[in-house]
């Protein structure tokens, strides 16, 4: 364990590059729709853009109350 000042860094701990990527979702330009219904979780997936979000949560999820589309810009 390396200490620098008054901060504790456990190596062990640190994410690799490989699991950086994964935790991002990947190296694909996709977006992530999270679709939900009075605040629960109906439908959480990657897609193509953000466009096509109220298409995508009326098909899947019927009555969706909220919907939260991220991503890169296309």
């Amino acid at each position: 364990m390396k200490t620098h000042s008054k901060l504790n860094i456990n190596s062990g701990q640190i994410l690799n590059n490989a699991e950086l990527i994964t935790l991002k979702g990947g190296t694909e330009l996709l977006s992530w729709l999270t679709c939900r219904v009075d605040g629960v979780i109906c439908w959480s997936n990657p897609v193509d853009n953000c466009e096509s979000t109220r298409y995508v949560c009326n098909y899947i999820c019927g009555p969706w109350t909220e919907a939260v589309c991220v991503g890169p810009i296309q």
